[in-house]
């Protein structure tokens, strides 16, 4: 973990913009939450605080693009390894401190991890992706869906900075946070995978759908 850390700020300081899926099994992650001592597993590298972790999200309603709800496998929570970054210890101060979020019992998440992920976008398989594949279209979903449409439009920007002759954006982190605006805040839904604990959107950062998901006309205001 703290080799990829050292390669993942390396990359920052280049100009390169790095980006994981937060996963695609909720708070319990690759490693499942156990059978007989129940604990939430955080995912590496999504839980590295050297990238932009994206986690997912469904249409509230099957068909109708619209108002969004955390998709409830959308991988999120706290780091067991890494400390809070100064970049979103106001967010993840402010989360941990709303009545709404109704955070799950302390002994099975750790309160003082980075939090992620840091931001979102359809994952969920009510409202897939439609691909050509094989001639024949077919349904994608999952957090490695919702994470190349957030690099997109990160491409998007940076292309709209190096137009004007400025330098691409980098590590994304620090901005993504001073900027929340940029961002469509989702505030329903739980990222339980089927277990009975899991993370809430709420108005604001969470630790289900991040800031929420990018509006590019927005951002490219921004940046």
């Amino acid at each position: 973990m703290l080799s990829c850390n050292t390669a993942f700020m390396k990359a920052g300081s280049m100009g390169l913009s790095i980006l994981f899926a937060s996963g695609d099994q909720g708070v319990c992650g690759r490693e499942g939450c156990g059978f007989l001592k129940h604990k939430f597993h955080p995912d590496f590298p999504a839980a590295s605080p050297y990238i932009t972790a994206v986690g997912g999200t469904d249409f509230e309603t099957k068909g109708v693009i619209g108002a969004e709800t955390a998709w409830s496998a959308g991988g999120g929570g706290f780091s067991d390894t890494f400390a809070i970054p100064d970049y979103q210890a106001s967010a993840v101060a402010a989360y941990k401190s709303s009545s709404a979020a109704n955070l799950p019992p302390q002994d099975l998440w750790n309160a003082t991890g980075r939090g992620y992920p840091d931001v979102a976008a359809l994952g969920g398989q009510k409202n897939p992706y439609c691909i050509a594949s094989g001639g024949r279209f077919e349904g994608v979903a999952g957090t490695s869906a919702s994470c190349p449409v957030v690099a997109g439009v990160f491409a998007r920007l940076n292309a709209i900075r190096l137009a004007r002759g400025d330098k691409p954006m980098g590590f994304l982190n620090p901005w993504i946070y001073a900027n929340p605006s940029g961002f469509q805040d989702v505030t329903s839904g739980i990222n339980h995978a089927g277990y009975k604990y899991g993370f809430t959107a709420v108005a604001g950062w969470d630790a289900a759908t991040g800031l929420g998901t990018p509006d590019l006309e927005k951002l490219a205001a921004l940046v």
